[in-house]
């Protein structure tokens, strides 16, 4: 291999970059790749709008083929990232204020093959995900939310628990126009 050659970027990876941007663009605070508990989180994202906090943690799929159960599974990946980040949290801060100003979102991006739906909120109460105590799971059910979508429905499926987008150019949109 001749060292001029560069390796292409695999795809699931200019995905992730595609997000990150997209969401760095729209005043979150990004992380990619990151690490917790052993575990490594696709996309990271953080902003705070009205008195919360919203953590939004990415999990893209590239696959050729994603079928019913392969996508129970990626959702079974994205909510024990959820739960550990959520421990995670509630090491750095006190319950109440965790429970009553964090919003968690786990989000499943698909990016080739979309599965049965190109886009849906998935039902997170139909399963209890921490059954330690009965606040945990009062947390889990009041303030986390899964999506299941391509990249283009990102910004709407936010929108729906509250968090909103700016449609304004910021100052480098307007110093990097073409004439």
């Amino acid at each position: 291999m001749n060292l001029q050659d560069k390796k292409e970027t695999p795809d699931w990876r200019k995905q992730q970059d595609i997000i990150a941007k997209f969401l760095e663009d729209n005043s979150f605070e990004v992380w990619i790749e990151r690490g917790i508990k052993n575990r490594r989180i696709d996309v990271l994202a953080k902003r705070s709008y009205k008195n919360k906090t919203y953590y939004i943690i990415f999990e893209v799929k590239h696959y050729n083929n994603v079928t019913a159960g392969v996508e129970d599974k990626f959702f079974e990946q994205l909510s024990d990232y959820v739960q550990l980040f959520i421990l995670r949290e509630l090491k750095r801060r006190s319950f109440e204020h965790v429970s009553k100003q964090y919003v968690f979102v786990g989000y499943l991006v698909l990016s080739k093959d979309y599965g049965i739906y190109k886009n849906r909120r998935k039902n997170w109460r139909e399963n209890k995900s921490f059954s330690e105590t009965k606040e945990l799971e009062e947390t889990w059910q009041k303030n986390v939310y899964l999506f299941s979508s391509t990249k283009n429905y990102i910004q709407s499926n936010l929108e729906s628990i509250g968090l909103p987008f700016y449609s304004q150019s910021n100052m480098l949109h307007f110093l990097n126009k073409e004439e």
